[in-house]
């Protein structure tokens, strides 16, 4: 039986630390992370029983690192910095400390021919202007360097602003909209006359921090809070007209961040908010059932899943703890965290912090007004979830949330015919829907307005 189980993707500042406010620190400045510079692709059996470990150039992209160190397509890149790589992921960690400038050799095979590389680190291509204006500027995190990106329109004035907090994953927001997460909404966003503001996660682009698995879901939560204050003193940011788009995971940091930060508005988009463990068995019996298990199949997976949820999140126990004390679920165990030590690729803490979370205070306690978004194909989120928090909502503060569902769309807003055709598409490339834009659009033009 298929499992899948997806879940929830020039400011110059002196090198004294610097008050935005009493509660807003920048730090030194932030130094540029390096860009490797190219499409990379997993060896097949083949190729990897016949070369060894390694990755293979698809593309080097022009006046980046790869084609500084004379890469080109088809070579099969074995070591990077004195580290053996076999995926693409392994290359990425490899450089991930590695700051512009910053001499790297590499190793390669030609055809048969083993062959050696240096150049320097050439830095990560910033975004650039495009109908508005870009700042690069930073906040401090728990000690970490966060870096915060910012788009405006031409010319003075205070903005009303939306502020992105994307999904789960690892990745980086930093470049150019039409070649990063999020930018085929956050793009026409920016276009449309509203400031933007989204940071790379700690650990991601140039923002300092643990590597993902490691990062906890409370480091992540203060990055989005000190980022927000940072906001409000920008001078291109109204203070008073801040909407959150909050996607996937970012849909339960956003009332997290409302309920200790005033903004006028949340957007929340193929989120939760009920308990962690619901969602868990919800999504789980949803994934399975697309999958082609069968009923009787999935009940008895969810018994031995909401076991393991309690051991987890209720008693703290690790993978191995469980097994220990349990041995009758230590298939199941193996099968939710292959590692022992991550769940779907995200730090099994992060969830445990996660599930400490009441979602339903944070929204009560967020004084702002709310959009719900449910994609009518969506496998990875349910949209009972969408309306409980406008009930929420609604009942601390009468009329100020709306739920919406969005037609032919699913959890990545691409445009699909149903949740089947969402299942058996995800991953592959399927198009993208804009018609969420429209509705964000919208909704943000009657909530903040659109002009200074």
């Amino acid at each position: 039986m298929k499992r899948v189980f997806v879940l929830f993707a020039t400011f110059l500042i002196s090198s004294a630390l610097v008050l935005a406010r009493a509660d807003v620190e920048r730090g030194a400045p932030l130094p540029r992370k390096g860009a490797f510079g190219a499409q990379l692709a997993p060896l097949s059996q083949d190729e990897a029983k016949k070369h060894g470990p390694g990755v293979k150039i698809v593309r080097a992209l022009p006046e980046l690192t790869a084609a500084k160190l004379g890469l080109t397509e088809g070579d099969i890149v074995t070591s990077v910095a004195g580290q053996p790589v076999a995926t693409p992921g392994a290359l990425g960690l490899a450089i991930r400390d590695a700051k512009a400038g910053d001499p790297l050799s590499v190793e390669f095979l030609r055809g048969e021919k083993k062959q050696t590389a240096k150049a320097n680190l050439v830095e990560r291509p910033k975004q650039k202007p495009d109908g508005f204006e870009v700042v690069y500027d930073q906040v401090l995190s728990k000690g970490k360097r966060i870096r915060v990106i910012g788009t405006h329109p031409a010319g003075t004035g205070k903005y009303p602003t939306v502020f992105l907090i994307g999904g789960i994953g690892a990745y980086s927001v930093d470049g150019d909209f039409g070649g990063v997460a999020y930018g085929n909404i956050m793009g026409p966003i920016a276009k449309a006359g509203y400031a933007t503001i989204r940071i790379d996660k700690p650990g991601q682009g140039d923002s300092e921090g643990p590597i993902y698995t490691e990062l906890s879901f409370l480091t992540e939560l203060d990055a989005y809070l000190q980022a927000i204050r940072l906001a409000k003193t920008l001078p291109f940011v109204d203070p008073n007209r801040i909407v959150i788009f909050g996607h996937s995971m970012g849909g339960c940091f956003g009332p997290l961040v409302g309920k200790e930060e005033k903004i006028a508005g949340v957007i929340a988009s193929g989120t939760l908010t009920r308990t962690w463990g619901e969602y868990m068995l919800e999504n789980t019996r949803r994934q399975s059932l697309l999958a082609g298990a069968s009923f009787a199949q999935v009940d008895t997976e969810l018994k031995s899943l909401a076991a393991i949820n309690h051991y987890l999140f209720s008693e703290g126990l690790t993978p191995d703890e469980i097994a220990k004390k349990r041995p009758d679920l230590a298939g199941a165990v193996a099968a939710v965290s292959p590692d022992r030590k991550t769940y779907s690729g995200v730090g099994i803490p992060f969830f445990k912090e996660l599930a400490d979370q009441n979602l339903a205070e944070a929204w009560a306690k967020t004084d702002a007004k709310v959009l719900t978004l449910w994609g009518a194909n969506e496998f990875i989120s349910g949209r009972s979830d969408h309306e409980l928090i406008v009930t929420i909502v609604n009942k601390e503060r009468p009329g100020t949330a709306t739920f919406q569902v969005v037609p032919d769309s699913d959890h990545g807003f691409f445009k699909t015919s149903s949740q089947e055709d969402s299942f058996r598409q995800w991953g592959k490339g399927a198009p993208f829907n804009p018609n969420v834009v429209d509705i964000v659009l919208a909704w943000l033009k009657t909530t903040i307005g659109d002009k200074p």
